[in-house]
Protein backbone atom coordinates (compact mmCIF):
# COMPACT_ATOMS: atom_id res chain seq x y z
CA UNK A 1 0.00 0.00 0.00
CA UNK A 2 1.41 3.37 -1.13
CA UNK A 3 1.57 6.20 1.46
CA UNK A 4 -0.95 8.60 1.81
CA UNK A 5 -0.45 11.77 -0.38
CA UNK A 6 -2.35 14.98 0.92
CA UNK A 7 -4.80 16.80 -1.34
CA UNK A 8 -3.77 19.03 -4.01
CA UNK A 9 -5.38 21.87 -2.02
CA UNK A 10 -3.19 21.37 0.55
CA UNK A 11 -0.53 21.16 -1.37
CA UNK A 12 -1.34 25.07 -2.64
CA UNK A 13 -2.99 25.86 0.74
CA UNK A 14 0.14 24.25 2.89
CA UNK A 15 -2.22 22.31 5.05
CA UNK A 16 -0.27 19.69 6.70
CA UNK A 17 -0.61 15.59 5.82
CA UNK A 18 -1.18 15.32 10.02
CA UNK A 19 -4.27 17.85 10.38
CA UNK A 20 -7.67 16.92 11.99
CA UNK A 21 -8.12 14.15 14.56
CA UNK A 22 -10.00 11.17 14.38
CA UNK A 23 -10.28 10.94 10.28
CA UNK A 24 -10.42 7.82 8.33
CA UNK A 25 -7.07 7.13 6.31
CA UNK A 26 -9.50 5.90 3.35
CA UNK A 27 -10.47 9.47 3.20
CA UNK A 28 -7.47 11.50 3.73
CA UNK A 29 -6.25 9.79 0.57
CA UNK A 30 -8.23 10.63 -1.51
CA UNK A 31 -7.29 13.44 -3.69
CA UNK A 32 -8.90 16.34 -3.94
CA UNK A 33 -8.58 18.45 -7.08
CA UNK A 34 -7.75 21.77 -7.58
CA UNK A 35 -10.77 24.33 -7.68
CA UNK A 36 -10.19 27.58 -9.16
CA UNK A 37 -12.35 30.40 -8.60
CA UNK A 38 -15.12 30.68 -11.82
CA UNK A 39 -16.46 33.67 -14.13
CA UNK A 40 -19.37 35.76 -12.32
CA UNK A 41 -22.64 33.88 -14.50
CA UNK A 42 -24.49 36.36 -13.01
CA UNK A 43 -25.21 39.86 -11.50
CA UNK A 44 -25.35 40.09 -7.75
CA UNK A 45 -28.44 40.19 -5.62
CA UNK A 46 -29.57 43.61 -4.74
CA UNK A 47 -30.50 42.88 -1.32
CA UNK A 48 -30.26 45.35 1.60
CA UNK A 49 -30.41 42.80 4.06
CA UNK A 50 -26.83 41.09 2.64
CA UNK A 51 -23.65 41.81 4.99
CA UNK A 52 -20.97 42.53 2.66
CA UNK A 53 -17.96 43.69 4.01
CA UNK A 54 -15.21 46.51 2.31
CA UNK A 55 -12.54 44.72 3.94
CA UNK A 56 -12.85 40.72 3.05
CA UNK A 57 -11.64 38.56 5.27
CA UNK A 58 -10.70 34.79 4.63
CA UNK A 59 -10.55 31.74 6.54
CA UNK A 60 -8.43 28.74 5.14
CA UNK A 61 -9.57 25.28 6.06
CA UNK A 62 -7.22 23.03 7.62
CA UNK A 63 -9.02 19.63 9.40
CA UNK A 64 -8.60 16.64 6.72
CA UNK A 65 -9.87 15.72 4.99
CA UNK A 66 -12.98 18.65 4.88
CA UNK A 67 -15.36 20.53 7.13
CA UNK A 68 -19.27 20.82 7.12
CA UNK A 69 -20.76 23.96 6.12
CA UNK A 70 -24.51 24.44 8.24
CA UNK A 71 -27.36 26.30 8.30
CA UNK A 72 -26.73 28.03 10.99
CA UNK A 73 -24.24 28.21 13.89
CA UNK A 74 -24.74 24.52 15.43
CA UNK A 75 -23.61 21.25 15.54
CA UNK A 76 -26.94 20.05 14.99
CA UNK A 77 -27.65 22.28 12.31
CA UNK A 78 -28.47 20.59 8.99
CA UNK A 79 -25.59 20.67 6.07
CA UNK A 80 -25.55 22.88 3.25
CA UNK A 81 -22.45 21.83 2.00
CA UNK A 82 -18.95 21.20 2.60
CA UNK A 83 -15.50 22.67 2.07
CA UNK A 84 -12.19 20.46 1.34
CA UNK A 85 -8.95 20.90 3.24
CA UNK A 86 -6.92 23.59 1.84
CA UNK A 87 -9.66 25.86 0.58
CA UNK A 88 -10.00 29.75 1.48
CA UNK A 89 -13.16 31.17 1.41
CA UNK A 90 -14.40 34.37 2.71
CA UNK A 91 -16.41 35.15 5.62
CA UNK A 92 -18.89 38.19 6.56
CA UNK A 93 -19.62 37.23 10.11
CA UNK A 94 -17.58 35.54 13.37
CA UNK A 95 -19.81 34.34 16.04
CA UNK A 96 -18.33 32.27 19.07
CA UNK A 97 -16.14 30.04 17.17
CA UNK A 98 -18.48 29.95 13.94
CA UNK A 99 -17.40 32.01 10.87
CA UNK A 100 -20.45 32.53 7.93
CA UNK A 101 -19.45 32.67 4.66
CA UNK A 102 -20.05 35.30 1.80
CA UNK A 103 -22.60 35.97 -0.55
CA UNK A 104 -20.42 34.84 -3.24
CA UNK A 105 -19.19 31.70 -1.58
CA UNK A 106 -22.88 30.62 -1.09
CA UNK A 107 -23.77 31.35 -4.52
CA UNK A 108 -20.33 29.29 -6.00
CA UNK A 109 -21.58 26.02 -4.01
CA UNK A 110 -25.65 26.31 -4.93
CA UNK A 111 -26.52 27.00 -1.59
CA UNK A 112 -29.99 28.33 -1.24
CA UNK A 113 -30.71 32.07 -0.76
CA UNK A 114 -33.16 31.30 2.51
CA UNK A 115 -30.44 29.06 3.80
CA UNK A 116 -27.28 30.93 5.64
CA UNK A 117 -23.75 29.05 5.50
CA UNK A 118 -21.84 28.94 8.85
CA UNK A 119 -18.57 26.60 9.41
CA UNK A 120 -17.17 25.61 12.98
CA UNK A 121 -13.66 27.22 12.68
CA UNK A 122 -12.53 26.31 16.44
CA UNK A 123 -13.31 22.81 17.36
CA UNK A 124 -11.73 22.48 21.03
CA UNK A 125 -15.11 22.21 22.47
CA UNK A 126 -15.65 19.04 21.05
CA UNK A 127 -12.18 17.62 20.64
CA UNK A 128 -11.76 18.69 17.14
CA UNK A 129 -9.10 21.39 17.20
CA UNK A 130 -8.68 24.32 14.70
CA UNK A 131 -10.55 23.64 11.77
CA UNK A 132 -9.97 26.84 10.29
CA UNK A 133 -7.37 29.73 10.48
CA UNK A 134 -7.54 33.05 9.46
CA UNK A 135 -5.66 33.53 6.10
CA UNK A 136 -4.67 36.25 3.87
CA UNK A 137 -4.44 35.26 -0.32
CA UNK A 138 -1.34 35.85 -1.87
CA UNK A 139 -2.99 35.07 -5.15
CA UNK A 140 -6.14 36.18 -6.92
CA UNK A 141 -8.21 35.23 -9.69
CA UNK A 142 -10.14 38.14 -11.91
CA UNK A 143 -14.11 37.00 -11.85
CA UNK A 144 -15.63 39.85 -12.92
CA UNK A 145 -16.55 40.16 -16.53
CA UNK A 146 -15.26 41.53 -18.81
CA UNK A 147 -12.08 43.29 -16.97
CA UNK A 148 -11.19 45.38 -13.95
CA UNK A 149 -9.31 47.80 -13.85
CA UNK A 150 -5.44 48.25 -11.98
CA UNK A 151 -5.49 51.76 -10.26
CA UNK A 152 -2.42 54.07 -9.21
CA UNK A 153 -4.10 54.38 -6.11
CA UNK A 154 -6.38 52.68 -3.77
CA UNK A 155 -9.22 54.57 -4.78
CA UNK A 156 -12.01 54.29 -7.26
CA UNK A 157 -11.06 58.10 -7.95
CA UNK A 158 -7.47 57.00 -9.27
CA UNK A 159 -6.87 56.80 -12.77
CA UNK A 160 -6.55 53.32 -14.20
CA UNK A 161 -2.84 52.10 -15.76
CA UNK A 162 -3.86 48.69 -16.65
CA UNK A 163 -6.94 46.16 -17.03
CA UNK A 164 -6.78 42.61 -16.20
CA UNK A 165 -9.27 40.37 -17.81
CA UNK A 166 -11.27 37.78 -16.52
CA UNK A 167 -9.79 34.78 -15.36
CA UNK A 168 -6.12 36.23 -15.25
CA UNK A 169 -4.30 35.22 -11.75
CA UNK A 170 -2.20 37.63 -10.09
CA UNK A 171 -0.13 37.93 -7.55
CA UNK A 172 -0.69 40.61 -4.14
CA UNK A 173 2.07 42.32 -2.74
CA UNK A 174 -0.28 43.98 -0.14
CA UNK A 175 -3.42 43.53 1.25
CA UNK A 176 -5.46 47.05 2.12
CA UNK A 177 -8.78 47.41 3.09
CA UNK A 178 -10.14 46.19 0.36
CA UNK A 179 -7.62 46.76 -2.06
CA UNK A 180 -4.50 44.77 -4.08
CA UNK A 181 -1.41 46.22 -4.66
CA UNK A 182 0.29 43.42 -7.15
CA UNK A 183 3.32 41.91 -6.94
CA UNK A 184 6.51 43.53 -8.85
CA UNK A 185 6.26 40.66 -11.58
CA UNK A 186 2.87 41.65 -12.45
CA UNK A 187 3.73 45.25 -12.63
CA UNK A 188 6.16 44.46 -15.11
CA UNK A 189 3.91 41.83 -17.39
CA UNK A 190 1.46 45.02 -17.29
CA UNK A 191 4.20 47.08 -17.64
CA UNK A 192 3.65 49.53 -15.32
CA UNK A 193 6.13 51.80 -15.01
CA UNK A 194 8.06 51.75 -11.24
CA UNK A 195 7.04 55.18 -10.08
CA UNK A 196 2.97 54.52 -10.60
CA UNK A 197 1.21 52.52 -7.95
CA UNK A 198 -0.68 49.42 -9.25
CA UNK A 199 -3.96 48.55 -6.78
CA UNK A 200 -6.92 46.33 -7.84
CA UNK A 201 -10.51 46.42 -6.11
CA UNK A 202 -11.21 43.08 -4.62
CA UNK A 203 -15.26 43.86 -3.90
CA UNK A 204 -17.36 46.18 -6.00
CA UNK A 205 -20.31 45.72 -3.98
CA UNK A 206 -20.36 49.71 -3.13
CA UNK A 207 -21.08 50.39 -6.77
CA UNK A 208 -23.23 47.44 -7.06
CA UNK A 209 -20.64 45.71 -8.67
CA UNK A 210 -20.50 42.49 -6.48
CA UNK A 211 -16.71 40.31 -6.37
CA UNK A 212 -13.88 41.53 -8.64
CA UNK A 213 -11.64 38.95 -7.10
CA UNK A 214 -11.79 35.86 -5.66
CA UNK A 215 -9.13 33.97 -3.75
CA UNK A 216 -7.01 31.25 -6.02
CA UNK A 217 -4.92 28.70 -6.09
CA UNK A 218 -1.42 29.80 -7.75
CA UNK A 219 -1.32 29.91 -11.72
CA UNK A 220 -0.44 26.36 -13.10
CA UNK A 221 3.28 27.26 -13.45
CA UNK A 222 3.61 27.14 -9.72
CA UNK A 223 1.76 24.23 -9.11
CA UNK A 224 4.15 21.68 -11.11
CA UNK A 225 6.65 21.96 -9.29
CA UNK A 226 4.30 20.77 -6.22
CA UNK A 227 2.79 18.14 -8.15
CA UNK A 228 5.78 16.52 -9.25
CA UNK A 229 7.24 16.31 -5.69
Amino acid sequence: MTGARRSRFGQWAGVSEGSGDSVPQEAVTKEVPVKRPQPRTKPPRQDSSRNTSLNPRWIRVVFQPRVAVRKSPSLTAPTVTFLDAGEVVEIVEVKSGWVRLAEEEKDDRDVSEDCDAWVLQDGKEVSLGVLCEDWEPRWFCVVYEPQVAVRKKPSLQAHPVAFLKTGEIIQAAEVSEGWIRLSDEDRRRLDVSEDCGAWVLINGHAKGLGRLLAASPPPPEQLRPLEEA
